[in-house]
């Protein structure tokens, strides 16, 4: 036993090996000891009294499940071990040992039903040429296959960003290039470093990508998935993809380790940039899309507040959806005709979410299917899902709908008679495993119903048996007995030996009684016993037939599940527009971003909508009239809602173009190609970049990459450092945006200076936020109208944070001190006498007030005791000596 766990360990020296022995799956030696460290399972070993005893441990097999995400969550591939062979047939053969081999390897990006979340789980695999990278995601979960050329450092991070790459498998080559290693984890750093694995340079060959890919995908040409001669980068990621996941994947029943197919890997997509919405990963955080700034989940995101899905590919498909927007705007208004058909029909939509509340994760279902995981319970929801998809496309027949409505109607087009025959042959409610019987129905197999009866008619023919044999003894009652060891046998006592037919043959002799097996009752144990074995295995014979049934069907129920999918989305974005009263946005090829009353879809829901305050915005790109402008500088107080504000303009357009309605009363919104935010603080020790540095980086980004097309959101920007530098920074980015860039922006800033850039560039205007404000009490108002504001109100939000009264009350004195010498909070020179006579420059002290010269020597005068003619004088003096300091103060 140990040699075979060693063999597979020397073939997989990466993995944590576990081996299936009986209930359990073991590890052994240094593995155990990992598999305790990190789990908490017991430690324990074997051959104890040895000198090198073999550490082990172990988990249930029904646990393992439950264990893996902590497993691949410390970095560990997990390679399973299962037994090759019944153990009952290598009992026949004479051997004590079963066969085990390797049956797959598990690594985070070829979960199959190990998936815990609805979400997407991509391998990604990346290759570079010339200069060009070609990256492939594959969702071995759905069989989701998608290509696309990287052609620049920028682009790669966008898409990584996207993708959220579980695993990401490079050439052999490239891990050992440390400056390409440093470029793809510079590119993936904002989004986070996943698994990175290997394959050996002769598996992303060109000419053998092609190949295999043709032979795998039962194509005589790439061309038709828009790889064509040219993009061979294109095929060697996408081979290597479906290489490294079928390696994972393998027949547990074939010890010849003979790789398993993922039969419902059937195309492959290839994407293109200029078709979609191009958004950052700091873009992606700020405005939390999928996951929340704070802890990574879900709640308080935009996909959270939007999504009122019933499906689990329904929900995959939205989260894509608002992932990568669309940039074109005839499949952005198909979209938006298909949502305002829903809405339009109450009735309709209501049934039509009601039946896709019958619908299970079609798409993993069929992966299981297609790669032999799945169980009897797999194919009864199959079942349910499409009968629920031949209710849904009754209802979408009974309707005149949109194109993409109608399309997803054709699609669900399924072979009816299969859900019925799935219904027929199994159980509503069969066991998990599929080896312990009881999946099929009564009555569908006559060989099957035949050793069912031969198992339930057991009492019934012992105890006539019983009664024959007592007769035949003469005695009025003879006991029949079962145990494991000595099968069926007659018990008579001592006492009655005498009355021993003839054809009784003794088993047992025990103290007081002998036991005896007679030829019938033998011949009713083998069929007996053995008809639970041969239950079990016919009932698997059915269940494998109706398996690889499903299985030659896979391409049609995958274009189902895509269309069940897009059905849900669109439902449910119609739930969401009429639950929360959005409105449908006009998207065209202009320039304009108008939007009326629009709200902040998230707060909105987080504090009800009848206490948010709704804003307007107005936008031109292609114009530079105050009544049109194309920057909007908004001032305020703290706390106030300019954040709030330029967040829900950036989501407004997400949305939209995503082909969902906006929060908002009307909304008329050119078509953007990217939407770019600088918002918020934060180091990145790690990369050795403090806040600020972070801040210009995301700055520079916007400000290299920007187009007229662009969406800019800027907040704070150049607060991390000293006042005057931070209002140079922001006043020469406003202008750079305006006059050399000219996309429509949003600044909001504490820099009031900035609001003199509207004097002479009627393309800005500004924007402030109400107050009310009533002796020491302020009231936000969170409206936002046209205007500059005085003061940012930053005590008052001190005080109500519950910064201590003492410090409140001490920075309202230095702020007083502050307003009446006209300075700020900074650095401020002033002039003082050196040691060599000359003038230099000190910081003016803001916490400890210095009186000027002319103010000491009036408080050390006694004006009492002056004649008029001395008080004029003293005038004269101080009159001089203030001149004197005001000049000093003046030329530092």
């Amino acid at each position: 036993m140990m040699r075979q766990y060693l063999e597979v360990k020397a073939e997989r020296p990466d993995c944590l090996l576990l081996m299936r022995m009986g209930d359990f799956y073991e590890a052994f030696l240094a593995d155990a000891v990992e598999l305790s460290r990190i789990t908490g399972v017991a430690l324990t070993s074997r051959n104890k009294d040895s000198d090198e005893p073999i550490a082990m441990a172990g988990v249930p097999h029904h646990s393992l499940q439950g264990l893996l995400p902590k497993l691949l969550a410390s970095g560990k591939r997990i390679a399973i071990m299962d037994q090759l062979e019944d153990p009952k047939e290598a009992a026949k053969d004479g051997r004590t040992l079963v066969r085990r081999g390797l049956a797959r390897v598990i690594s985070p990006g070829t979960l199959i039903d190990e998936m815990d979340s609805p979400a997407a789980n991509h391998l990604v695999a990346l290759t570079a040429s010339d200069g060009v990278f070609g990256i492939s995601a594959l969702d071995v979960s759905t069989g989701r296959f998608a290509v696309e050329e990287i052609s620049s450092a920028t682009q790669l991070s966008l898409a990584l960003a996207r993708l959220q790459a579980s695993e990401l498998v490079v050439p052999e080559t490239l891990r050992d290039d440390p400056a390409a290693m440093e470029r793809i984890a510079s590119a993936l750093a904002p989004s986070g470093l996943p698994v990175v694995s290997t394959l050996p340079a002769f598996a992303w060959k060109a000419a053998d990508a092609r190949r295999f890919l043709g032979e795998r995908l039962r194509v005589a040409s790439l061309d038709g998935f828009g790889i064509d001669a040219a993009d061979d980068h294109l095929a060697s990621a996408a081979a290597a993809a479906l290489r490294y996941a079928e390696g994972a994947i393998r027949h547990a029943s074939d010890d010849s380790g003979q790789r398993r197919s993922l039969a419902h890997v059937r195309t492959i997509v290839r994407a293109h940039h200029a078709e979609y919405l191009v958004i950052d990963a700091a873009c992606r955080r700020n405005l939390d899309l999928l996951r929340n700034s704070r802890d990574g989940g879900r709640d308080g995101t935009l996909l959270a507040a939007v999504d009122r899905t019933r499906t689990a590919p329904g929900a995959r498909l939205l989260a894509e959806w608002l992932s990568r927007p669309l940039a074109r705007v005839a499949p952005i208004c198909a979209r938006h005709d298909c949502v305002a058909a829903l809405i339009a029909s109450d009735r309709l939509r209501s049934d039509l979410r009601d039946a896709l509340g019958a619908v299970y994760d079609l798409e993993r279902l069929l992966s299981r299917v297609a790669t032999q995981r799945c169980n009897a319970r797999d194919l009864v929801q199959l079942s349910a899902s499409l009968r629920a998809a031949s209710a849904i496309r009754s209802l979408l027949s009974a309707s005149k709908l949109p194109d993409l409505l109608t399309q997803a109607e054709a699609a669900l087009g399924t072979d009816a008679e299969l859900a019925d025959e799935i219904s027929t042959l199994l159980v509503e409610d069969p066991p998990i495993a599929i080896g312990d019987g009881g999946m099929v129905r009564d009555g569908v197999d006559r060989e099957l119903d035949e050793l069912r009866t031969l198992r339930s008619d057991a009492g019934a023919w012992l105890a006539s048996y019983q009664l024959r044999e007592a007769q035949a003894c003469g005695l009025t009652k003879l006991k029949v007995g079962y145990n494991r060891v000595f099968g069926y046998y007659i018990e008579m006592s001592k006492a009655n030996g005498d009355k021993v037919p003839a054809h009784f043959v003794r088993k047992q002799t025990l103290v007081g009684a002998e036991r005896y097996i007679t030829p019938e009752l033998k011949e009713y144990e083998d069929k007996a016993l053995g008809a639970e074995d041969r239950i079990r295995t016919r009932e698997l014979a059915l269940f494998t037939a109706l398996r690889d049934r499903v299985a030659s069907s896979v391409a049609g129920l995958q274009e189902c599940a895509s269309a069940l999918a897009m059905v849900d989305v669109i439902a449910g974005l119609a739930e969401a527009a009429r639950s929360h009263d959005w409105c449908r946005p006009l998207v065209d090829d202009s320039q304009v971003l108008e939007l009326v009353g629009c709200r902040h879809p998230v707060i909105e829901q987080a504090i009800g909508r009848g206490r948010f305050v709704a804003n307007d915005t107005a936008l031109h790109a292609g114009s530079i009239s105050g009544d049109h402008p194309r920057l909007a500088v908004i001032t305020g107080p703290n706390m106030a809602g300019k954040s709030t504000y330029i967040r829900q303009v950036a989501l407004a357009v997400i949305l939209a173009q995503a082909g969902a309605f906006v929060p908002a009363a009307s909304a008329r919104i050119g078509v953007v190609d990217r939407v770019f935010t600088r918002v918020g603080a934060g180091d990145e020790l790690a990369r050795n970049l403090s806040t600020f540095m972070v801040e210009m980086a995301e700055t520079a980004a916007i400000l290299n990459h920007a187009t007229r097309r662009s969406l800019v959101v800027l907040d704070e920007v150049g607060r991390g450092t000293s006042t005057f530098d931070g209002v140079s920074l922001a006043w020469a980015i406003t202008e750079f945006l305006h006059d050399r860039i000219g996309c429509r922006s949003l600044f909001a800033t504490h820099y009031h200076e900035l609001v003199d850039l509207a004097i002479d560039r009627p393309g800005i205007a500004n924007l402030t936020v109400s107050v009310a404000e009533q002796d020491d009490d302020v009231v936000f108002l969170h409206r936002i109208v046209p205007g500059a504001a005085t003061k940012s109100y930053g005590i008052h939000v001190a005080r109500l944070a519950g910064v201590p009264a003492a410090v409140v009350a001490r920075a309202k004195e230095v702020l007083a001190t502050l307003e009446q010498l006209n300075v700020s909070l900074t650095e401020r020179e002033r002039p003082t006498v050196r040691a060599d006579g000359m003038a230099a420059p000190i910081q003016l002290t803001l916490f400890q007030a210095q009186e000027s010269a002319a103010l000491q020597r009036l408080k050390a005068t006694d004006l009492d005791a002056f004649a008029p003619r001395q008080a004029l004088d003293l005038l004269y003096e101080l009159k001089a000596m203030a001149a004197r300091e005001a000049a000093a103060r003046s030329d530092p």
